[in-house]
């Protein structure tokens, strides 16, 4: 038997991969795994796990996403940016204030009233100052993270001791100046502007209690409550401007 003769087959003419064009290709796909793990441009970091306390003692905890037009109302109060530390420490007390408004939509926060349970308090939703603290810290801490705070940073909490009592409290501190202050929203029902005091007054406290509200005066921006919820009628230009 004759051995077969190979046919030759024609082949349509392909184009032979350049070198390296493998590798190109799986860097590519990369790439595109990596950027779509990215938030997308212009995504408010954090603002989708919001760790928040209360019940006492931080005993029930809830993790809150809020949106971003939610966060956009909160970024408000600091557009345009603060041009001193006095006005950016304003600012600050009306975000806090704000963000305990939207938590408030999504934990029982809302009925949080000030101190802890001597004005009719009732679970859940009650906070004390460790759960206020802690929330308080958190939220600044927020500020800071997505690049609205100019003048100041957030630092651990701030304490103090009497006799029979303890207190803490959200700290910050001016970045010029070193000079701390803390942002104490417990004595206020939800969504009322927190205090904010120098360090060294709010430390400076009798010897028994640690659970008491320093002079008015000597807090800044002092005045009657307001809430986040109710804004000063002169807020009201400035609040449709950063909306």
């Amino acid at each position: 038997m004759r051995p077969r003769k190979a046919i030759a087959r024609a082949r349509p003419d392909r184009p032979r991969p350049a070198v390296g064009a493998g590798k190109r290709a799986v860097a590519l796909l990369l790439a595109g795994l990596a950027a779509l793990a990215r938030p997308a441009a212009g995504a408010s970091a954090g603002i989708d796990a919001i760790p928040v306390c209360y019940d006492f003692g931080c005993k029930a905890k809830q993790v809150v996403a809020i949106t971003e037009t939610e966060w956009r109302e909160v970024a408000g109060w600091f557009r345009p940016a603060a041009r001193t530390p006095e006005e950016e420490r304003r600012r600050i007390r009306q975000a806090v204030g704000w963000m305990e408004v939207i938590v408030g939509r999504y934990t029982p926060t809302h009925r949080d009233t000030g101190f802890s349970l001597e004005r009719g308090g009732e679970f859940p939703g009650q906070l004390d100052c460790i759960d206020e603290s802690i929330n308080t810290t958190t939220y600044i801490g927020l500020f800071e993270r997505n690049g609205l705070l100019a003048h100041h940073r957030v630092l651990e909490r701030a304490y103090r001791r009497a006799i029979f009592n303890q207190h803490w409290a959200a700290q910050i501190v001016e970045t010029a100046t070193g000079k701390r202050y803390v942002v104490d929203s417990w004595f206020r029902e939800n969504g009322v502007l927190p205090y904010v005091q120098t360090l060294d007054a709010w430390l400076d406290i009798p010897f028994f209690f640690s659970f008491r509200i320093d002079d008015p005066d000597e807090y800044e921006d002092a005045g009657p409550p307001r809430r986040g919820l109710r804004r000063d009628p002169r807020d009201e230009p400035a609040r449709r401007k950063r909306e």
